[in-house]
Order: structure tokens, then C-alpha cells, then sequence
């Protein structure tokens, strides 16, 4: 079930327009990178688009809220993962063999790490 908020703006296309819209907006999802394989049904030769929207919709206040309250305690957790060496090292061994685009950024994390670099806080 797929659960759809109510849209901020009046949708006033015809039909036909819309369509034109959301296949132009298919296309441009699928040029910048926006889609990704099902870990349901995988097939290396299909692809499934991230969920987007293309006009504003509302979101229920409650939720937002809720993100708030949640965030800094994500933060802190981002922060601590990152800032555990040990942990990124066991953690990402076996990823990094097999996906270069990781790979690539363990390089940068190990790099950083070896030059004594750190985030300005």
C-alpha cells in the first residue's frame, strides 16, 4: 500500500501534458543517477526509479516534529561511526572488495586519517 499526501498546489494539467511531465522527469531521473535495482525481483537488467514527486505536498506536522527530535541523536550517531576507526574497518573489509565506488571513499577515509586531517567541528 502506498500511502500519498495531499498535494499543496492544484494539479491543473490535462492528461496527456502530465504525462509528458512525469516521462521527462523519468528521463532525468534516470541521466542523474535516481535509480536503483529491487532487492525484491533483482535483475542486473532492470531498473526501478527512487520515489520522487514533482510538485510540493504537504507533510503532517506530527512527522516533522518527530524528524526534528530524532535528529540530533542521528548526528550523534553519524558522528561516532565515523570517528571509529575500528569499527569502519571491520564493518566495510568486504564491502570494498566487491564495490569500487566504497572502495573509493575508504581510500579518502584512510587517507584523511593518515594525514591527520579532521572536520572543522
Amino acid at each position: 500500500m502506498v500511502s500519498r499526501l495531499n498535494p499543496c498546489i492544484p494539479i491543473d494539467f490535462p492528461s496527456k501534458e502530465l504525462e509528458e511531465v512525469v516521462s521527462k522527469a523519468k528521463d532525468w531521473a534516470l541521466m542523474h543517477g535516481a535509480c536503483m535495482r529491487s532487492k525484491i525481483q533483482f535483475s542486473s537488467d532492470t531498473l526501478q526509479f527512487a520515489p520522487f514527486v514533482l510538485i510540493p505536498s504537504t507533510f503532517p506536522r506530527h512527522q516533522f516534529e518527530k524528524a526534528l527530535n530524532i535528529q540530533p541523536i542521528v548526528n550523534e550517531l553519524i558522528h561516532s561511526v565515523a570517528n571509529n576507526h575500528e569499527f569502519l574497518q571491520k564493518s566495510l573489509a568486504v564491502t570494498i572488495t566487491v564495490d569500487p565506488f566504497t572502495a573509493e571513499l575508504y581510500k579518502i577515509y584512510e587517507t584523511v586519517k593518515a594525514e591527520g586531517c579532521s572536520q572543522v567541528s
